[in-house]
C-alpha cells in the first residue's frame, strides 16, 4: 500500500523540480533550448505526419513536403549525436517516400 503511494508522490515532486529548474536563471538556457526544440518537433511531425497520405497528395504539396523536409535538416543536423541519428534518418525516410511519389507520378504519368 506505501509503495502505490510513494510512487506518485515521487514522480510529482521530480515533475515539480523539472518545471522549477526551467524557470530559474541557472535553467534559462535549457528554457531557451527547450522552446526551439518545439521549433523543429513541431515541423518535424507536421511534415512526417503526411506519409500515411502521399499518394493523395497532390504534386505541388509534395514537392512542397521535399522542400520543407529540406529546410528541416539543419535543424537535425544540430542535434546531439544520438537524436540526430534518429530524427535524420526518419527525415530521410519522409523525403525520400515524398520522392518516391513524385517521380513514379511523373514516370507513370498517374495522378
Amino acid at each position: 500500500m506505501r509503495a502505490r503511494l510513494v510512487a506518485p508522490a515521487l514522480a510529482c515532486a521530480l515533475l515539480a523540480l523539472a518545471v522549477v529548474d526551467l524557470r530559474t536563471p541557472s535553467g534559462a538556457p535549457r528554457l531557451a533550448q527547450a522552446r526551439a526544440e518545439e521549433g523543429w518537433t513541431a515541423e518535424f511531425e507536421a511534415v512526417c505526419g503526411k506519409t500515411q497520405d502521399a499518394m493523395s497528395l497532390t504534386d505541388d504539396e509534395l514537392r512542397g513536403l521535399v522542400a520543407r523536409c529540406d529546410a528541416l535538416a539543419p535543424a537535425i543536423e544540430a542535434l546531439d549525436p544520438s537524436r540526430r541519428k534518429v530524427y535524420a534518418k526518419r527525415l530521410k525516410l519522409c523525403r525520400d517516400l515524398y520522392g518516391f511519389v513524385l517521380a513514379s507520378r511523373q514516370a507513370g504519368g498517374s495522378p
